[in-house]
């Protein structure tokens, strides 16, 4: 082997040295840079903040007023069909001698019987129906100033109420809810004086004008109001008077408002159940309240509504009735005597259930 061949021998390993250098320096190069972590990387992370939810808005509340949303009536407020009334039925209009009357769906709102419907008549204690709807509306619409716990003083006027009572006492106190009670459950006029005297601020002249406005307002025109439990006036025997068809809606609106209806369904209540003075001077017992009503617990649904009595008015009855869900009404106004208004109000209930 010559000097050449040596040379370029150590040539070419030097050659191939100097490759494999520069192959493995790119290759450390390019591994470190894999490995080099990103600005992104290196930069802190931020802990993820929870989303605040969109502020919800307030949930609406019933409005205090009973009457809120109410249609108010008019004489196209119901229908009026012509239904062939069963035999059985008409001798029972023929016996009751009834004067007025009305049998309706109030959900329909479809009249299956009327007789004078729209012409006013003395209607007696069917009156206290309105009377409980302005107190109540009154208690309601109040704030919080007046609740049914709120305390009534018994005033010497309403102690001297007569007709059906309660006898109340000037020593006693009761609440909004027992007077009302007594109203509606036992159709106590001096009850009925003092809720509307309470109710008018001490002024009863002023509850009675409310309720003439109450039944404006409800486009109610047959209504007329000289008092709020239904006597005859003993000075010039006027009367409270009204309308079988406009009775009829007030039952429907008075059917929405709680405070009232879990009193004109009940047969048998009591006052001054918690007296012991007064029990201890009537034998240990307290005031029975009892219903004029006597279809409630016999006519299966009924739930009210209010009877009423005068010389005047005869024999009237609102009736108010729930069987499947399906309302109705009957009003009966001037029957000669409380049995036949009574069977001729069943009847025509039955008959609405079976149409």
């Amino acid at each position: 082997m010559n000097i050449k061949s040596l040379l370029t021998g150590a040539a070419v390993i030097t050659v191939i040295y100097i490759i494999v250098f520069f192959v493995f320096i790119k290759g450390c190069d390019k591994k470190e840079k894999i490995e080099e972590p990103t600005a992104a990387e290196t930069m802190p992370q931020q802990e993820e903040q929870p989303q605040e939810e969109a502020p919800q808005p307030p949930a609406e509340t019933a409005p205090a007023d009973p009457l809120y949303g109410v249609e108010p009536y008019s004489d196209e407020f119901f229908t009026y069909t012509t239904k062939n009334l069963p035999a059985d039925i008409q001798r029972a209009i023929t016996a009751s001698g009834v004067k007025a009357g009305i049998a309706v769906n109030l959900d329909s709102r479809e009249v299956y019987w009327a007789l004078n419907p729209k012409t006013a008549y003395p209607m007696a204690s069917v009156t206290k129906m309105m009377t409980a709807l302005v107190a109540v509306r009154k208690m309601l619409c109040s704030n919080g100033a007046i609740t049914l716990e709120t305390p009534i003083k018994v005033t010497s006027d309403a102690s001297q109420i007569g007709g059906r009572q309660v006898w109340l006492d000037p020593k006693e106190t009761f609440t909004f809810d027992e007077i009302l009670k007594c109203v509606l459950v036992h159709s106590a006029n001096d009850c009925a004086y003092l809720l509307g005297e309470f109710m008018g601020n001490g002024d009863i002249a002023s509850f009675i004008r409310d309720m003439n406005k109450q039944a404006q307002e409800l486009g109610c025109t047959h209504f007329h109001f000289i008092n709020s439990h239904g006597l005859t006036d003993k000075v010039n025997k006027d009367e409270n008077t009204g309308s079988p068809a406009e009775l009829a809606y007030l039952a429907s609106v008075l059917l929405n408002i709680p405070q009232i209806m879990k009193w004109t369904g009940v047969r048998t209540e009591y006052l001054r159940e918690n007296d012991e003075a007064f029990k201890a001077r009537n034998k240990g017992q307290a005031t029975m309240l009892s219903t004029s009503n006597s279809l409630l617990g016999v006519v299966p649904g009924v739930n009210g509504m209010k009877t009423g009595f005068t010389d005047n008015a005869g024999f009237c009855i609102v009736i108010t009735c729930v069987r499947n869900e399906t309302h109705t009404c009957v009003v009966l106004m001037g029957c000669k005597d409380r049995k036949s208004r009574d069977a001729l109000g069943k009847a025509l209930l039955n008959w609405l259930y079976a149409n």
